[in-house]
């Protein structure tokens, strides 16, 4: 017998009836298909599925369909806690606080969450990360089905019970890849979200409803659709099941993405060669996202106890000029942890990826429930007021991209002629697993096949801090060859925006890494 407390519980959490929603099926062949599943999921909760009533996109067909849990609070979009103190007191100074205003990102609660593995098929700790959230549900399904004890459950953590206010979905980005345990099939699938290169792909209902875009590619019949990348399909794909990131009528005048995608945000799972530790990665311009990465950055370092942690800021505030696959939601949020090789699961590299997941689900799920609540209580707003007085959060800024399809700017070395991703140069010992660290004119950076000593010649400022160094992802061309390159920055997560420091002669931005290119 299932116990009222629980009954209750369990009534709120909605999960798959059937086995036949696999971790790796993340498309149905037809839209009239899905159409049926989504019935008789309904059916089996006693829901009445409606579809969410949006601008029409070619290609919104019900692909994505593992359900999430629905909220066990009945949360609305109204506004926060109103407090009439102008200040809030903390130890070392009094800062004024910043207005949460009906349309800003802290007074919308976040519902619909992806997270995305395998973006890099040979990434596997993400795919780790997703699968046992996979086994979560299903451990979650049989307690509520069974009446099972899951005090038993060796995970401490199952993200349907602890962060019931997110309705949580999983994506394996990448499944070919990811069973040929390569990063790409032919070419980095994290590069292919652009505008540009969406719209090479024109795929109607009535080609996805003949195609089973899980188990092969989509193009077989079409002569334009098979002469692009298997990357390229497959980002469509995503892109129309988190999506859309851009309609028809999107043009590059302003932001063109569209404002209102089907997710809203999306978290990609990856790992580096490079000593990165954990590595928060986020848009400027995205206050909730920077809010979220100061809670987690924290959370990380002083609850997990890591040392290694840190927050990347790429100065991209539009989502178009963003090509990355967790552009493809509202918010999007990477989580990158190193150093681990490639198509290898470590045991510590899941815990730090989880710690830092967690965290972030943790943060949107309190936020969630003090915009359901009228409860005065301290709100997780307040908590980052305390932390990081006046909303200052230490991060690092990328340099701005300089080669196309590149997300930010990077040291490029020369490639072999004979093969485009083998270095014609390698990297000095004494930058190697120095990532973050200050790299200064005339300091070693490469070594040639002569055994000759490279310096570093200044081509992106005068002294620069390093990103990735020696990344095993970064000697494929399409995935822009050479080393990350950033300054130490600050952001204020109230706005999501750089600081901006100011003198009596007037406000000048903090010096912006030069935009060159070197050693080519």
């Amino acid at each position: 017998m299932v116990s009222s407390s629980k009954a209750l519980s369990c009534a709120h959490r909605v999960v798959l009836r059937t086995a036949a929603f696999s971790l790796l099926m993340t498309a149905l062949p037809s839209s009239a298909f899905g159409t049926a599943m989504f019935s008789a999921f309904a059916a089996s909760t006693g829901d009445t599925f409606k579809p969410k009533q949006q601008l029409r996109h070619p290609l919104s067909v019900p692909l994505l369909i593992r359900g999430g849990q629905q909220s066990a609070r009945n949360m609305s979009n109204g506004d926060i806690n109103d407090n009439n103190d102008a200040t809030t007191t903390v130890t070392r100074k009094t800062y004024p606080r910043a207005p949460v205003f009906s349309n800003s990102p802290f007074a919308v609660p976040v519902k619909k969450v992806t997270i995305a593995g395998g973006t890099h098929g040979n990434e596997y700790t993400g795919v780790w990360c997703i699968k046992a959230i996979e086994k979560q549900r299903e451990s979650l399904m049989n307690e509520c089905d069974d009446d099972t004890n899951s005090e038993g459950d060796k995970n401490p953590i199952n993200v349907f019970k602890d962060y019931p206010s997110l309705d949580i979905d999983t994506l394996l980005a990448n499944p070919m890849a990811y069973m040929a345990n390569k990063r790409f099939i032919d070419t980095d699938l994290n590069r292919e979200f652009s505008m540009e290169k969406l719209k090479r792909v024109k795929v109607d209902e009535e080609t996805m409803e003949l195609c089973d875009i899980q188990q092969e590619f989509c193009s077989e019949d079409d002569a334009t659709l098979s002469s692009l990348p298997h990357e390229a399909i497959r980002a469509r794909e995503i892109e129309t099941i988190l999506g859309p990131k851009f309609t028809e009528s999107s043009s590059p005048n302003g932001d063109a993405a569209y404002p209102d995608p089907l997710m809203d945000i999306v978290i990609d799972l990856h790992t580096t060669t490079a000593n990165m530790g954990i590595s928060l990665i986020i848009p400027e311009g995205d206050a909730l996202m920077s809010a979220a990465a100061a809670y987690v950055l924290n959370k990380c370092k002083n609850e997990y106890g890591y040392d290694n942690v840190q927050c990347c800021m790429h100065a991209l505030p539009k989502r178009q000029d963003r090509m990355n696959l967790s552009s493809c939601g509202k918010h999007g949020f990477t989580i990158e942890v190193g150093p681990s090789p490639q198509g290898v699961i470590r045991h510590e590299v899941v815990e730090k990826t989880e710690a830092a997941l967690h965290s972030l689900l943790e943060f949107l799920h309190l936020r969630n429930l003090e915009l359901g609540d009228d409860a005065n209580e301290k709100s997780v707003l307040d908590h980052l007021r305390d932390i990081y007085p006046g909303g200052i959060v230490p991060c690092y800024r990328s340099a701005p991209a300089v080669r196309p399809g590149e997300l930010s700017g990077k040291i490029s070395w020369p490639n072999d002629p004979e093969n485009p991703n083998f270095p014609a140069v390698m990297v000095h010992k004494s930058i190697q697993d120095r990532d973050f660290e200050p790299l200064r004119v005339g300091d070693p950076l490469f070594v040639s096949l002569d055994g000759e000593v490279i310096p570093y010649d200044g081509s992106h400022g005068d002294e620069v801090n390093l990103l990735f160094v020696n990344e095993g992802g970064y000697y494929y061309a399409s995935s822009g060859t050479g080393i990350g390159v950033a300054v130490k920055s600050e952001f204020d997560w109230q706005t999501g925006y750089f600081v901006i420091e100011s003198d009596d002669e007037g406000v000048n931005e903090e010096v912006i890494i030069e935009e060159k290119d070197s050693y080519e």
